[in-house]
Formats: structure tokens, sequence, C-alpha cells
């Protein structure tokens, strides 16, 4: 059986754990997403598929080229679109060139999280205490 692991950068808030896992997500010209980029091992039956930004230049072997790219987060969330001038980054690799934008998605992602924390009302002792022990209880 052929193990598939899909590759990219995330980030965690320590709060909120994986529900707000956040990563700089790519769109293409026509504004769509586009899919993980196949990197086969013909030595083995393991293969990845890697969703980092960097890797969307638009050369073989690596996916399409990037048009913009924008903070998302496992919630659904997604931030403003940040768009790379080719023209401005010419030859150079997208992992410097788009360096600055990838740091716009992180900002644009804490931002978000704030939000989420600013949203969230905490439970009282007693209700989390009572859910706490609900779930031990079932486990």
């Amino acid at each position: 059986m052929e193990e598939v692991v899909v590759e990219r950068e995330t980030w965690t808030d320590p709060e909120f754990g994986s529900e707000h896992e956040g990563w700089v997500g790519v769109l293409l010209e026509d504004g769509t997403v586009p899919p993980p980029v196949f990197f086969g091992s013909e030595s083995s039956a393991h293969h990845s598929e890697v969703a980092q930004w960097s890797v969307y230049i638009g050369r073989y072997p690596y996916g399409p080229r990037a048009a913009a790219l924008r903070g998302a987060c496992a919630c659904g969330w997604t931030g403003p679109a940040h768009v790379l001038d080719w023209d401005r980054i010419g030859d150079r690799e997208l992992q410097l060139a788009g360096a600055d934008a990838a740091d716009n998605c992180v900002v644009d992602w804490d931002a978000h999280t704030e939000e989420v924390r600013l949203a969230t009302i905490a439970l009282p002792t007693v209700v989390s205490d009572l859910l706490g022990r609900l779930t031990r209880s079932r486990s």
C-alpha cells in the first residue's frame, strides 16, 4: 500500500491547537487553490505531496505559478490575497522573493486567531470541570 504525505509549513496557537492551524495558502491567476504538488519516488512505494507555497513556481516538476499568497486556517478562514509580482521576482527563488508576502500571511493569521480569542467566552469552572469528568469517563 502506498503512503501519501502532504507537506507544508504550518503554525498553531497554543490556546487553539489544530482547530486553528494556519499556513500560507496559494491562489492561482484564476483565483483557484491548486492541489498539492506530487513528488514521486522510484525507489520506494512512498511519495509526497507538497503544498508549501514556495513550490508553486510554474516550472516542472513544481506546481503551477502562484499569483498570490494568503493566510489560511483549518477552521476555513482565509485572509486577503497578497499578490506576487513575478516581473520583480524574476528568476529569484520564490522562498526568498516572496518572503514578505508570506510574512504578511502570518500577520493576517495572527489577527484572525486574536479575533477568535476575543470572541471566545470562557466556560465557568464548574462547567469546565464537569466536561472534563465526562470526557475522562468516556475514555
